[in-house]
Parts: structure tokens; C-alpha cells; sequence
């Protein structure tokens, strides 16, 4: 587990959830718990960081990836009361404001949230990959952050008094925020760099050194993969790129999820 990437520390229109079906065609759809989706589309993209990209991990190997099938994502990560309706509990140690991240969840929690959800909705949830991960927070830029080659904390929730390529040292609000507190990503999805570090599907292993389509993680593992950063992170570990992976049974407040569900 890389412990020191934690520890450095518009509402949209949407069908009614009784009557949107899922499909390419809906760019937009609400769970019947109010979890807002958008369509990401299949496409091609450069997955990883170049070699001069500050704070570039060795295992961000950068290669073409296809994804050949489009997939809704989350807009937000998943918050303490969408968790409350599905699970009937709130396992999370920032309480208080409206629309928190739901966080202390481990990737077996996330797990079993997608399995009772899909049974409300009668729909496949499911956590995104890390390539659809990615693919989706870059939204088609190709620079360490969506936003551009550098961050600032007017644009995420992370360690503030640290700077990344030249930005400017700001505020350190040592918690989480509510989701879409920051503005969103060309696709429409809020915080995909930092306030909760997100759990995705695979497990976690070395990328292929050549171009790859739909790509999965190794069959079986010790450590799942963790994308996105956190409130108490660096703002290194909070680049597009980077990869963190820990313990699928771990939990602690600096991690969350946002879910996914593919077309019909």
C-alpha cells in the first residue's frame, strides 16, 4: 500500500429514474437513489504520463488504449446519503454537511453497494476499470491534470500547502467537501482529482508495455487499485496518471468510489 499518497499530507436534466433505460442515446440518466450518470463514449486515448511529467511513477508506462464500448459513470463520487439509502448505515468519519462523500469504505464495502443497488434498480453497477478510470478523467487532454499541467486549491480538495510544475501554495481544509464543490472535467464529472481517493475494479499489476484494447487488471492480486487522490494528498498523487493500490478490506477516510453501469 502506498501509505505516503494518502498520508502527505449544475445540476443536470434528467429522465425519471422509473422511465430512463439506459442506452447511447441517453446522454444523461438518475438511480432510483439519485445517483446522477453521464454517458462516456468509447474512444482512444493515451493512458499514462509522458517521461518529463513531474512526480511520474515507473509504472505509468504510456501507451494507446481503446476502449470499445461506452459506459456510464457517476458524476460524483458516491455521497454519505446515497450510501445510507442503499446500505442503511453511514460509515464515515466527516459528517455534517450536505452531499459528503461517503468514505471508510473498503473495496469489498463498494462491492456490495453495487450488488444491492443493482437489485433496487434491476441494472449491472459496477465499479469502472482503471483504464475506463483514466479514460474518463481525462476527458481528452492529455496534461498531468484535466484542468491543465498544473493544480490549484480553487480547482480540487488536497493537501494545499504543497504545489505541483509551478502552482501556487493555497488552503489545507484537512477534511473532505461536498461532491461538485470544484467545477467538472469536459465530460461532466466532478472531483476526479482528489477529496476521496476512488476504488476501481481491478487488481492491481504491471500495465502491458504495448497498445491494448479494453484492457482488465491481472486475474488475481494482493492490492486493488486506487485512483484520484485525496483531501490529504499531494497534489503528485493527484495527476491523472498516477496509481495507488491497497488492501481491498482496507478502509480509512481518505477513500470512496464513484460507480459505473454499461449500456444496454
Amino acid at each position: 500500500m502506498r501509505i505516503h499518497a494518502c498520508l502527505i499530507v449544475a445540476t443536470l436534466v434528467v429522465a425519471s429514474p422509473a422511465l430512463a433505460q439506459p442506452n447511447q442515446s441517453l446522454k444523461h440518466f438518475t438511480s432510483r437513489t439519485n445517483i446522477k450518470f453521464v454517458w462516456i463514449p468509447p474512444g482512444t486515448f493515451r493512458m499514462g504520463s509522458p517521461g518529463a511529467e513531474k512526480g511520474r511513477g515507473d509504472d505509468e508506462i504510456l501507451r494507446e488504449i481503446t476502449l470499445t464500448q461506452g459506459f456510464y459513470l457517476g458524476i460524483h463520487t458516491v455521497t454519505q446519503e446515497q450510501w445510507q439509502a442503499v446500505m442503511g448505515g453511514n460509515p464515515s468519519h466527516f459528517r455534517g454537511a450536505k452531499n459528503l462523500p461517503v468514505e471508510q469504505v473498503s473495496w469489498d464495502d463498494c462491492l456490495a453497494f453495487c450488488t444491492k443497488l443493482s437489485a433496487i434498480d434491476k441494472r449491472t453497477y459496477r465499479l469502472p476499470t482503471e483504464a475506463e478510470w483514466e479514460y474518463a478523467c481525462r476527458a481528452g487532454t492529455t496534461t498531468a491534470f484535466h484542468f491543465g499541467p498544473t493544480v490549484s486549491p480553487a480547482q480540487a480538495n488536497y493537501h494545499g500547502e504543497f504545489t505541483y510544475a509551478g502552482g501556487k501554495p493555497g488552503v489545507y481544509r484537512e477534511k473532505t467537501l461536498p461532491v461538485g464543490s470544484f467545477p467538472a472535467n469536459a465530460w461532466g464529472l466532478f472531483d476526479m482529482h482528489g477529496n476521496v481517493w476512488q476504488w476501481c475494479q481491478d487488481w492491481h499489476g504491471g500495465y502491458a508495455r504495448k497498445d491494448t484494447v479494453d484492457p482488465r487488471g491481472p486475474k488475481t492480486g494482493k492490492n486493488r487499485i486506487q485512483r484520484g487522490g485525496s483531501w490529504g494528498s499531494h497534489p503528485i498523487f493527484c495527476r491523472s496518471a498516477n496509481r495507488n493500490f491497497t488492501d481491498p478490506k482496507s478502509r480509512n477516510e481518505y477513500c470512496g468510489f464513484r460507480i459505473c453501469l454499461n449500456a444496454k
